[in-house]
């Protein structure tokens, strides 16, 4: 048996699970474990003011978490060679005193799993893009209803309906004859050739929908999932400590009903995650599910990076881009 989940209990995806847990625990007749939960704040960042969301969630379940405060500088010099047991390369914790805090609380319960709430914004209509909607609109030939959820979708994002009309259009382009974003345009710097060898990579494995088959929308959930499972591929497991991370949002069951149901339940103008919002009223506070948008930090990492450059650069004199340049 697991003695407790402990859970980063900051944005909608997170304090979800930790509430939909709390009901399954106290409806249930057996012995399950405890859930606690960790939450991150930095005071010092305008756009992580995360205390009045994670308060919420705990004066909801009774229960007061651990809060760790992202403030502390990161050192400027990460070892390159440790002598502890790693399961694979770079696994296990930061050596900052955040994630030494975190393996600590780890530690203290004996805690072995971790609740992540990836995959929340990519299954539940966390990104509010009109364009899987629309496609199957179009696709089925539904022509009143395609040009008036456009309508309803420009008026949403603010964009001109031609403008909507062609990025619809133009997902069942190949990306090969169609003008990609800056965002997925290779960089000047890399060679033509490695280039040309990694095309799909460069690109973010942008895929064109198609005409006939499953509808769009379903084609661009197996898009998303793809990307999710290359991601947590490339996450290493934790040595220290030694736990266990579990996706609720990947359950396949909910992925099933989630890809089952009709787009425009899940994410409508001006109503992203529409779906998730109506049937956790209740059950999550609602200033956490009313939230407009999930926190994130963009000052202090560029701050600190400015203020620790001239070490970074002299402490690490062979890194791997420089060591390339050379040739």
């Amino acid at each position: 048996m697991l003695r407790s989940l402990p859970n980063s209990a900051v944005g909608m995806d997170s304090s979800s699970i930790v509430c939909m847990a709390d009901e399954s625990i106290t409806r249930s007749n057996e012995d399950l474990c405890r859930l606690d939960t960790i939450s991150y704040f930095d005071d010092a960042e305008p756009n992580w003011d995360e205390r009045p969301y994670f308060s919420a969630v705990e004066k909801s379940r009774g229960r007061a978490g651990c809060h760790l405060a992202m403030e502390e500088p990161a050192p400027s010099v990460v070892p390159a060679h440790r002598a502890e047991f790693r399961a694979m390369p770079a696994s296990g914790v930061s050596s900052s005193p955040v994630g030494s805090r975190f393996a600590n609380y780890f530690i203290q319960r004996n805690s072995r799993v971790l609740l992540s709430g990836i995959g929340g914004d990519e299954v539940l209509g966390g990104v509010p893009t009109p364009i899987p909607e629309l496609a199957d609109l179009l696709v089925s030939r539904m022509v009143k209803p395609f040009l008036r959820r456009t309508i309803e979708w420009a008026l949403a994002v603010r964009k001109p309906c031609i403008h909507l009309l062609r990025e619809t259009a133009q997902s069942f382009l190949s990306p090969a004859v169609r003008k990609l974003p800056l965002t997925q345009t290779p960089p000047a710097w890399l060679t033509k050739n490695f280039v040309e060898r990694h095309p799909d990579a460069l690109q973010g494995y942008e895929r064109r929908l198609a005409f006939d088959g499953v509808r769009p929308s379903f084609q661009v959930n197996m898009f998303i999932l793809e990307a999710l499972r290359r991601q947590l591929a490339c996450r290493p497991i934790s040595s220290e400590p030694p736990l266990e991370t579990r996706y609720p949002y990947l359950d396949r069951e909910l992925l099933q009903f989630l890809y089952a149901v009709p787009r425009e339940q899940l994410v409508r103008p001006n109503e992203r995650r529409s779906l998730m919002r109506r049937a956790l009223a209740g059950t999550v506070p609602a200033v956490v599910l009313n939230r407009r948008r999930k926190a994130y930090a963009s000052r202090n990492p560029l701050a600190r990076i400015g203020s620790q450059f001239e070490s970074l650069i002299s402490a690490n004199a062979d890194w791997a881009a420089r060591a390339f340049g050379n040739h």
